[in-house]
C-alpha cells in the first residue's frame, strides 16, 4: 500500500514541518529579526541568529515542498489532489491537506521575505504569518502520524502512539534541521544563544520519543490481536529490525542523547562563542537525529505490511467499500 515515496513524503512532511515551526518559533520568542524598511539587504550581513533561522527556514521549506511532490508523485494522478480542495469532506487526508497547503505557502512567503530585500513588508505581517505557521505546522506534524494510524486496514498502525511517536519525531528533526544550519550559516559558533535552548529542548524530546517508541511497540507485542503481534515482531525481531535498532533506536536517539548531554555539561560556562569540537559533533548528531526520522517511519510503515495484507481491523472505509 505505501511504499517509498509515501515513506518519503511522512518524513520530509514531518521534518519540513518541525524546522519551520521551530525557526518561527525562534525568530518570535529570541531573534525577532528586522523586516520592512529595516531589513537587510542581505542575509549575510544578518547577525549569527538571524543568519542560522533564515537559512534552517529555507532548509524546511525545501524539505516541505519536496515532501509535497513525493506525495504528489505517489498518487500518480494530480486530479485525486484537486478533488480534496474542490470537494472537501471532514478527514483527516483533507484537514491534513489544506494544513499542507497554507504551511507551504507561509514557508515560500517567510522564505522570500528573508533572502529578498522588502521594505514594504512590515515586521507586523511577518510575525502575523509564523504564527499562523507554528499552528499550522502543528497540525501537519500531528497529521503525518494520523493519517497512518487512520488506514484501519493494518491493525498495529491504529496505536495511539503513531502519531504521538511521529510528532515527536517531526518536533526533533525540526531542531536538527536548525542545528545543522547554523554548522554551516554560522562557522564561528556565534549563535549559541539559540543553539543552547534548542539542545536542551532535543534532548528532553528524545526522551519523550524513547518513551513513546518503547510503549508502541510493548503494547503491539503485548496485545491479543494477532495482526498487531505479528507486526510487531516483524518490527523488532524481522526484516524491521535494522531501520528500528540501527537507524532510529542507536542513530536517532542513544546517540544525539549522549552529544546533547556531553554538549550541555561541557557548555555550562555560557561563553558567547561554541567549542568547535562540540559544534562539529551537535551537527553530526542533528544528522543522525534525522536519519533516525527516517528510519523509524519506514520501519513502521514496514511492519504493517511485511505478508500478504489482509483485513486486520474492520474500519467505517472498508464496512463502506462492502
Amino acid at each position: 500500500m505505501l511504499g517509498t515515496l509515501a515513506v518519503g513524503y511522512l518524513f520530509l512532511g514531518g521534518a519540513g514541518a518541525g524546522a519551520i515551526v521551530v525557526a518561527s518559533v525562534l525568530d518570535l520568542a529570541l531573534v525577532r529579526a528586522p523586516f520592512g524598511t529595516d531589513a537587510r539587504v542581505s542575509v549575510d550581513e544578518a547577525p549569527p541568529c538571524e543568519r542560522v533561522a533564515a537559512f534552517a527556514l529555507l532548509a524546511g521549506f525545501a524539505a516541505l515542498a519536496l515532501g509535497v511532490l513525493c506525495l504528489l508523485f505517489d498518487l500518480g494522478r494530480i486530479d485525486r489532489v484537486l478533488d480534496l480542495f474542490l470537494r472537501p469532506s471532514p478527514t483527516y487526508l483533507t484537514v491534513g491537506s489544506f494544513a499542507l497547503a497554507v504551511l507551504a505557502a507561509c514557508g515560500a512567503f517567510l522564505t522570500l521575505v528573508r533572502f529578498a530585500y522588502l521594505p514594504s513588508v512590515p515586521r507586523a505581517a511577518a510575525v502575523a504569518v509564523e504564527a499562523v505557521a507554528v499552528a499550522v505546522g502543528l497540525v501537519v506534524m500531528v497529521y503525518t502520524g494520523l493519517l497512518l494510524q487512520g488506514l484501519g486496514a493494518v491493525a498495529v498502525w491504529r496505536s495511539p502512539f503513531v502519531p504521538v511517536l511521529f510528532t515527536l519525531s517531526s518536533l526533533s528533526c525540526g531542531i536538527a534541521v536548525v542545528l545543522v544550519a547554523a554548522f554551516f550559516a554560522d562557522p564561528e559558533g556565534e549563535a549559541g544563544r539559540i543553539v543552547r535552548p534548542l539542545v536542551r529542548a532535543d534532548a528532553a524530546l528524545i526522551v519523550l520519543e524513547a518513551a513513546a517508541a518503547a510503549l508502541f511497540a510493548g503494547l503491539a507485542l503485548a496485545g491479543g490481536h494477532p495482526g498487531t503481534a505479528a507486526s510487531a515482531a516483524q518490527l523488532v525481531d524481522g526484516s524491521g529490525a535494522p531501520a528500528w535498532w540501527g537507524g532510529f533506536v542507536l542513530c536517532g536517539l542513544a546517540v544525539p542523547l549522549a552529544v546533547e548531554l556531553a554538549f550541555a555539561v561541557r557548555e555550562r560556562s555560557q561563553a558567547r562563542a561554541l567549542q568547535p569540537v562540540l559544534r562539529t559533533a551537535l551537527a553530526v548528531a542533528a544528522v543522525l537525529v534525522l536519519v533516525g526520522g527516517f528510519s523509524m517511519r519506514s520501519a513502521i510503515v514496514d511492519a504493517g505490511m511485511h505478508r500478504d495484507l489482509e483485513l486486520e481491523e474492520p474500519s467505517a472505509q472498508a464496512l463502506r467499500l462492502e
